[in-house]
């Protein structure tokens, strides 16, 4: 989570921001963008798995992943997009599950 907030991916160190109130709803909204990513990440590994490097850890992070196909359908995809929203409202599946069962508030 760390580093993919700092250089590997939304670079929040790059803001030098000091205000508290607008650090803290930047972070709020970065830790959003970042949930956001890992989710559409783990969805795109399901139906494209990650490849492996040579010592058998992936190649790329979810949130890396993820990354990848939102900032495409945030600058060229319409209905993509849409697609990318409705994960974001859905729950990540349990782990060692293989059906999605329904959330209930």
């Amino acid at each position: 989570t760390f580093s993919a907030m700092k250089t590997r991916g939304l670079n929040l160190e790059q803001t030098h921001m000091t205000q508290a109130d607008r650090l803290s709803r930047l972070f709020g909204l970065l830790s959003l963008a970042l949930a956001w990513m890992v989710r559409i990440g783990e969805w795109r590994a399901e139906h494209h798995p990650i490849p492996r490097k040579k010592h058998g850890r992936p190649a790329w992070s979810r949130a890396t992943y993820g990354r990848e196909l939102l900032c495409t359908a945030l600058r060229w995809g319409k209905t993509t997009f849409y697609t990318h929203l409705e994960l974001l409202k859905s729950p990540f599946s349990a782990p060692g599950r293989q059906k999605d069962q329904p959330v209930r508030y």
